[in-house]
This record gives structure tokens, sequence and C-alpha cells, in this order.
């Protein structure tokens, strides 16, 4: 199936959702005209969801139903990304599992002067080390989307194998580093060879949760995945708002690179994303 290409199919947005709005599994269950062990099962893929309940669900968690149904049926996935042969820049996906699960990080290319960026760590550092290596790139600079370990173990690792600065936003908990971090806020632009990289808030995952934008792709951490949203640790209203202000406000063919599961678009997540 498709479905499985998803970092989070129905039960991880209906447990977001929920856990997001503070609400427990008998008020959504009640609610939803199904019991908590139905809602429970479904919340763990042991009990598939029926149309109705699927339907019934959204408008009790607050989410788009026609999105929800089209990802409970597994009747959508991203496109996947076309290399443009003349596009300014370069992305390089580098996944590894942290934990059993898949962690991304990812190259920054500036095709002008060969210039790259590293975005997040995905806790592999010589997995990045050996990714550049292969290349004729040097790197620049390494950019922090947020600070939570699978994005950012090895850090240190790789700021001695490059000497490369680090960025991080000026809200986020500071992970263990070589060298003192360079703090960002929204609004800031660094460049990486001829590419100009503007910094947006992305809050709600974590405090400082920020996303790097360059050209027609942006680096988004948890703040946004195909379908769905990071665990809404701090705050899913400020999760939503700061996508939907800061990255679904791009034009339709911006790519995002999120920290878990495969790119997507601004196009595609404003038509299929069940919490816009």
């Amino acid at each position: 199936t498709m479905a499985y290409a998803l970092e989070d199919e129905f039960g991880d947005i209906i447990g977001k959702a929920r856990r997001g709005q503070d609400l427990s599994h008998s008020q959504i269950a009640a609610a939803a005209g199904i019991t908590e062990t139905e809602l429970s099962r479904m919340e763990q893929y042991t009990l598939k969801p029926t149309e109705t309940q699927v339907l019934r669900l959204a408008e009790v968690l607050n989410l788009d139903g026609t999105k929800l149904l089209d990802i409970a049926t597994e009747e959508w996935a991203p496109e996947p990304p076309q290399q443009i042969s003349t596009s300014p820049l370069e992305v390089i996906t580098i996944s590894a599992p942290v934990g059993g699960w898949p962690v991304n990080a990812y190259l920054l290319i500036c095709q002008a002067t060969h210039a790259a960026a590293i975005v997040d760590t995905a806790a592999h550092p010589d997995l990045i080390l050996e990714q550049l290596e292969a290349r004729p790139v040097k790197p620049t600079a390494i950019l922090l989307t947020h600070a939570h370990s699978d994005h950012t173990d090895g850090l240190p690792k790789i700021q001695t194998a490059t000497g490369c600065e680090t960025y991080i936003h000026t809200d986020e908990p500071k992970p263990r580093s070589e060298t003192r971090l360079r703090e960002v806020a929204h609004g800031d632009t660094l460049t990486v060879g001829e590419l100009t990289v503007t910094v947006v808030n992305t809050p709600g995952h974590t405090p400082g949760g920020c996303s790097f934008i360059a050209e027609n792709v942006a680096f988004v951490g948890d703040a946004i995945f195909a379908g769905s949203v990071g665990g809404p640790n701090i705050s899913l209203q400020d999760e939503i708002d700061s996508v939907r202000d800061n990255l679904l406000s791009l034009p339709d063919g911006v790519r995002l690179f999120p920290g878990h599961g495969p790119s997507t678009t601004v196009g595609e997540e404003k038509a299929h994303n069940p919490f816009f």
C-alpha cells in the first residue's frame, strides 16, 4: 500500500489531535459515538475505522474530514520530487534509523559555489560526513530545526570535522555542542554560497522550532509532516498557526523537507493535511 510512505497515518493523526487539545479517550469516544476501546485500538492501528467513524472523529477533533478520510483509506501520498537540473540548489536527503524509526537530515547545496549547509544530524554524524566527502562540496553552516536528540546527536563530531558554525533558534533549548551556538530568530537570513536562507518560526513541537527557507525549498523539522504535524509537545495551536502563517503561505510549489517521512509540497499539504 501507499500509506506506509507517510510518517503518520490515521492513528497517529487522531492521537496527536486529541492530545494536543488535552482531550481524554473517554471525551472523544463519547462525542464520536464509539467506545474508548475502539478509539484506543484505532490509535494503535488494530482497528480500521469506518467512513462514518472517520468523519465523526474529524469533527470532534477539529480536523478536516475529507482529508482525514483520504489518509485513513490510503488514497493519498505526496508525489515524489523531480530533480530540476536548472535549479540553483540541490537537496540531498540522509535518512537513518534512530530507535527503530527513520530520521531525516539534509544537505542544501548551492550549485553555483558548491557551498553546502548541513540541516540537522539524524543522530548519525558519520553518515553525514560520508555524504559530504562523496561530493565536491564545501560545508559552510550547520542549521538545526530543533534540539531533540534524534536531530542533534553527533553535532560535536560534525562541528569538529567541518569547522562550521551552528545556527539554532534563540527560544530553543540548546543541544550539546563543541562550539558556541549562533542564535537566530524569525526573519533572519543566512547565506549558503549564493543562496539566501530565511529563518521562520515554527514552534509547537518544541519551544523554538524553526524552519529554513531557500528559494523553492523549506526544511521544516518536525513542525509539519506529509499529512500530519509533529507531536504537539508544547502547543498544537501554536504549531498549526505558525505552519499556516509561515509555511503554507508560501507558493504551492515550494517543497517541504521534514524531520521524518517523505518530502511534500505546500500545495499538497493545503489540499491533503487534515490539520489545515
